[in-house]
């Protein structure tokens, strides 16, 4: 069993694939992504899989204490669960979220595991970021960002995230172009795939190529932002001083945060496609 509880803010725990969350916490139903819900996203279209669910979804848990403000200042907190292992194979894709596009800024916060988000510009320069995290690390979504995360680690990768809960996703993006601007996957290295600082760690990025102009390729760990520690669960920052959070109900908030301190620090990068 996982506890979470330190790590959440939340009295919850992970066993036997399932979160399940303490007295006082309410919740909506767990939903979940099937490899028919992910199919549209693949790689590889006719990939097979023994597993039944890739990820799980938990909406809205929160102590019923803290309902009040959650409601008041419109900001859901979700957790979301998603297994390891890859998709059509040991050189597969690595299991991912199928991925949106949202027009307010979102926050992520990983509670276990190791996550690789993937972030991608629509519009201007059309740039991609690949930005790895681990427990306590928090990545903040820029708005009308299309992003991805995926589990590249062999344990269950566990998120939390906080977004404006009248904001709907937007999954059209990455439905039409099969996935991101590039899959990443557990490949040996080849002719259709891109050498780069993620070969080092078992992964790899191949590109897609129903994407047009893309530009440049940014790989990198989290900015560290002003008020958001690593130590601190970012359930109990919001609930302790929601208006610390208002740069997610403000796009232009949001904007003025990442042009000061940065989406992430970038090890390396380089024009791939």
């Amino acid at each position: 069993m996982l506890n979470l509880k330190k790590q959440s803010g939340i009295s919850a725990t992970f066993e036997d694939n399932m979160i399940a969350f303490g007295k006082d916490i309410v919740s909506e139903p767990v939903r979940t992504r099937t490899l028919e819900d992910v199919r549209p996203y693949l790689m590889h279209k006719d990939a097979t899989s023994r597993r039944k669910n890739f990820y799980l979804m938990y909406r809205d848990p929160h102590r019923t204490q803290d309902e009040a403000v959650f409601r008041q200042y419109g900001i859901r907190y979700d957790i979301t669960v998603l297994f390891p292992g890859t998709i059509g194979g040991k050189k597969g894709e690595y299991v991912k979220t199928i991925g949106h596009t949202h027009s307010a800024a979102e926050l992520y916060e990983v509670l276990h595991g190791t996550a690789l988000f993937v972030l991608q510009e629509i519009a201007g320069e059309n740039r991609i970021f690949f930005i790895k995290a681990t427990k306590g690390e928090k990545v903040i979504i820029p708005p009308e960002f299309g992003h991805i995360t995926t589990n590249i680690s062999d344990e269950p990768l566990i998120l939390a995230d906080l977004f404006q809960d009248s904001v709907k996703s937007d999954y059209s993006f990455f439905k039409e172009h099969q996935g991101a601007a590039y899959w990443v996957s557990a490949l040996g290295l080849s002719s259709d795939t891109k050498d780069n600082a993620l070969a080092t760690e078992g992964i790899t990025l191949t590109q897609n190529t129903k994407h047009k102009n893309v530009g440049e390729v940014i790989m990198g760990t989290p900015a560290e932002y002003t008020g958001l520690s690593k130590k601190t669960p970012i359930y109990t920052a919001f609930v302790s001083d929601p208006k610390q959070f208002s740069f997610l109900l403000d796009p232009k908030k949001a904007w003025k945060i990442l042009d000061e301190q940065g989406l992430c620090y970038a090890e390396w990068k380089e024009q791939l496609a």
